[in-house]
């Protein structure tokens, strides 16, 4: 007489014991596969913004121009006050965060401000009633976002508000900016935390040679969680 084979209940509970373990395993590799897509997905978005942000701050200082900040038509000018110098000759072209001593946040108005300029090449292509030169801000804002404000350059005051902002980069846990002054050595450590440069340091006012008044490069230094600290030097037009 034949006896009917089958699975006793501790089979049975070894197999699907074993096919809970395998799915289990199988649902831990796929969720550590979708986590390392998304954060290498995360780098590459953030890898593009930071080269996107090289381009443009490469490009504004490859078109910069040596254009005094205007002075105010009424009230008192406080970069006058600031820099102890009344020569229009001697008013800067380009303004560092701090200006002696004081913030840049405080000419324009926006919290942040790091880096002010203008520039030259700003195309036109619907042939809108403006000027090509640009006015250009950099400024880090309370939530650690990097932005680029600009204006169509008008001799408006500096607290005006931007014509446009655009997002640059998220996530900037620290950034830095030095500069080189014309003629000194990147290596032997020449770079400063201000600019312009003191009144004495700007050479002979009564000079008829002209005097360079934007830095021969910039350094700029930033930390980011996803990508770490990141380094890179730009110079400047004529360089």
């Amino acid at each position: 007489m034949n006896r009917q084979q089958g699975l006793t209940l501790i089979e049975l509970l070894i197999a699907i014991s074993l096919t809970v373990l395998i799915a289990a395993l199988a649902y831990r590799f796929l969720d550590t596969a979708a986590q390392v897509e998304a954060q290498a997905d995360d780098n590459l978005t953030q890898l593009m913004a930071l080269e996107q942000f090289f381009v443009w701050v490469a490009s504004d200082l490859e078109h910069s121009v040596e254009r005094s900040v205007v002075k105010p038509a009424v009230g008192i000018d406080p970069l006058t006050t600031w820099l102890a110098s009344g020569d229009n000759r001697l008013r800067p072209v380009l303004l560092s965060a701090t200006i002696g001593g004081q913030p840049l946040s405080a000419l324009t108005g926006r919290d942040g401000s790091l880096l002010w300029l203008t520039r030259q090449g700003w195309v036109n292509p619907q042939l809108e009633n403006r000027s090509e030169l640009q006015r250009v801000l950099y400024r880090l804002d309370n939530n650690r976002q990097l932005w680029r404000d600009y204006w169509a350059e008008r001799n408006q005051p500096l607290s005006a508000p931007p014509q446009g902002s655009l997002l640059l980069l998220d996530d900037v846990q620290a950034f830095e900016l030095a500069y080189l002054p014309d003629g000194a050595d990147p290596v032997t450590g020449d770079w400063l935390r201000d600019w312009p440069l003191p009144a004495p340091l700007t050479g002979d006012h009564d000079s008829a040679e002209p005097v360079r008044r934007l830095p021969a490069a910039l350094r700029v230094s930033l930390l980011s969680t996803t990508l770490g600290r990141i380094e890179r030097i730009f110079l400047f037009k004529g360089v």
